[in-house]
């Protein structure tokens, strides 16, 4: 039962969730805890009074609004990763030179080299173009935008 009943309920998915979610990603730790509760409290806080300026309440470590939203974050984080890890499978399945587990291996570990996994082509001879256009990254990215539409700066 969020606080503000009805009024905060039709807000909920629409803005408040996108906008932590935002504020959340922008953070340099998104995958495990937080710095800590007080932290995310506050970030919780801050996008509540955004949202919600007409419906006064105080985020609280066991209240409410954070069980509901820990949990909203923690399905968004799952989307992220899943989305991840089907790309690259499907990425992996596409590449005609990868039979055994250790071509798989070998392959991963040149991706990861220079970051090439960013990169939307890497030309025979080795140069890396199109940087942040490869198709592992915008499809993680577009997830991600995804959940965020509807957010408030």
């Amino acid at each position: 039962n969020l606080p503000g009943g009805s009024r905060a309920v039709a807000r909920w998915s629409a803005v408040f969730i996108p906008t932590l979610i935002s504020a959340v990603g922008d953070q340099d730790e998104v995958w495990g805890r937080l710095e800590s509760e007080t932290t995310l409290c506050a970030t919780m806080q801050d996008t509540w009074d955004a949202v919600y300026g007409d419906i006064p309440h105080t985020v609280t470590t066991d209240g409410p609004v954070m069980a509901l939203a820990t949990q909203r974050l923690s399905e968004w984080r799952n989307g992220v990763g899943t989305t991840a890890i089907s790309v690259l499978t499907h990425f992996m399945s596409m590449q005609d030179d990868i039979e055994t587990d250790d071509d798989r291996k070998d392959f991963a570990k040149n991706l990861h080299l220079k970051l090439g996994f960013l990169y939307g082509t890497i030309t025979e001879d080795g140069k890396y173009k199109q940087p942040f256009q490869s198709e592992l990254l915008v499809q993680v990215l577009v997830q991600h935008r995804c959940a965020t539409l509807g957010a408030i700066d």
